[in-house]
């Protein structure tokens, strides 16, 4: 029996995921990654600015190991949102409150 003709037979048994946006983040590859005060990592030599604000903590950072275009931010295991890449001037001019 042809492999493709096998997997037919158990097609019943099989649960597909519903279509959604982050079911490819499912097979990124993960590593964590300190924010620092100005809420910025630093991920393969470049800043990216976390898209919420979680200073002084640490966040797991999912990517895909081909294509580094998709930054990933969770925070105890939930998806806060895609990071991007720091814009140095834009950053600079940003009022802080006293931490």
């Amino acid at each position: 029996m042809h492999p493709v003709n096998r997997f037919a037979l158990d097609m019943k048994c099989i649960n597909f995921l519903p279509p959604n946006q982050a079911n490819d983040e499912l097979f990124f590859a993960e590593e964590t990654r300190k924010v620092k005060k100005d809420n910025t990592f630093s991920f393969k030599n470049t800043r990216y600015e976390v898209p919420a604000d979680l200073r002084d903590r640490t966040v797991a950072v999912r990517f895909d190991r081909v294509r580094l275009d998709r930054i990933i931010v969770y925070y105890k295991s939930h998806r806060i949102g895609a990071a991007h890449k720091l814009n140095l001037v834009a950053n600079s001019k940003i009022r802080r409150g006293a931490i």
